[in-house]
């Protein structure tokens, strides 16, 4: 083969080898759907950090409110007062074990996706 023919084989080769796009709007529909999904990726984070907020003061709250039940001498559907607070202790140190546990899973997987996004994005810088 001559030069010339090995030159436009090529020629040929490549003008099939372009990828042409599927749609029009391809990469607008993908940069929307990344923004998207980055939007919601803040707002999970949002989310998990007002949980935390609002668990700590639903805690400070309960121990306080079990403090002040507990010096109070009154009775209430036939059981004194000690007993009824001994009783919703209990049942708030297993909410709050439970709430707990989800939260960290949260934080956790969090910090999973966290740690994922930011070395995606190292790797696409080098």
């Amino acid at each position: 083969m001559s030069q010339e023919k090995e030159d436009n084989l090529v020629k040929e080769l490549m003008d099939q080898s372009v990828v042409k796009m599927p749609f029009d709007d391809f990469e607008g529909r993908l940069m929307l759907k990344i923004y998207k999904e980055e939007k919601a990726f803040h707002a999970f984070l949002k989310d998990v950090k007002l949980s935390w907020l609002f668990f700590i003061i639903g805690t400070l709250f309960g121990l306080i409110l079990s403090t002040v039940a507990g010096e109070m001498n009154i009775t209430i559907f036939g059981f004194h007062a000690q007993q009824l607070v001994l009783f919703l202790q209990t049942t708030f140190v297993i909410f709050l074990l439970f709430q707990f546990d989800k939260l960290i899973g949260l934080s956790r997987n969090n910090f999973n996706l966290g740690g994922m996004e930011k070395s995606a994005t190292k790797t696409q810088n080098h």
